[in-house]
């Protein structure tokens, strides 16, 4: 599928909240990472809610899933694979994630594909996410 395009999504996604540690709470763990804001409702660009509530996956390696778009540059630049799919287990990189132009309910609940850091302790801190 590849990146979705952010006219489609019907809302502005921001770059993640740097101070999230302390901002928000932490709300569960999931494959082995900590969530953060699970289920908080939190805005986007334009200072409208955000449609999902999925929160900040990820503590050195932290994805907010209401900002990824399922571009997949994070998973394609990084040297030692932290990154999968969170709808399409075991499959990273570009054109790899979900297509859910075809499944309503996922598509109401993620709106998109997300980049989850299942392998977050693998990170060797070079920055290519970040960079991509």
């Amino acid at each position: 599928m590849g990146k979705v395009a952010i006219e489609s999504l019907g809302y502005r996604p921001k770059p993640i909240d740097p101070d999230f540690l302390t901002k928000y709470p932490e709300t569960g763990t999931h494959h082995n990472h900590k969530v953060y804001a699970e289920g908080v409702q939190r805005y986007d660009e334009d200072g409208k809610p955000y449609p999902t509530k999925l929160g900040i996956h990820g503590t050195m390696v932290a994805v907010d899933f209401e900002a990824c778009i399922a571009d997949g540059a994070c998973m394609d630049a990084c040297p030692v694979q932290v990154f999968e799919w969170l709808l399409n287990p075991g499959k990273m990189g570009t054109g790899q994630d979900l297509d859910l132009s075809d499944k309503p309910e996922l598509k109401a609940k993620y709106a998109c594909d997300k980049s989850d850091p299942i392998r977050e302790s693998d990170c060797i801190f070079c920055l290519a996410c970040e960079i991509s």
